[in-house]
């Protein structure tokens, strides 16, 4: 004979929105996925004089909200991840986009 069980549950999304992503072990867990991250883009970074890959790093402290960063800090990142718009004299792209940390955030299983 089935016996019927109801539950009810109320999901405080206040604390999930504000609480949760600062918890220790969800920032622990943040840190080893940026720290993967990280690597991935280093070891995938194009070098030209190295500048560029010498600079990515995991941004010390979380945000305000609990996101986690990896950046380059090179004056000319943008450049390297998104490109240019330089053409050479038949037309083609001198400076291609390489989307590193984009690449290095998907082979680390994130998110963007």
């Amino acid at each position: 004979m089935a016996t019927l069980v109801d539950i009810e549950v109320d999901i405080d999304d206040e604390a999930i929105t504000f609480e949760l992503p600062l918890d220790e072990a969800v920032q622990a867990d943040l840190t080893a996925r940026m720290t993967r991250v990280e690597s991935v883009a280093i070891a995938t970074a194009p070098v030209y004089t190295g500048e560029y890959r010498d600079l990515i790093h995991i941004v010390e402290q979380p945000d305000d909200d609990g996101t986690r960063h990896v950046d380059a800090d090179a004056d000319h990142s943008i450049y390297v991840e998104h490109g240019t718009t330089q053409r050479d004299r038949h037309g083609h792209a001198i400076h291609r986009p390489h989307h590193t940390l984009a690449h290095a955030l998907d082979a680390a299983g994130g998110d963007h």
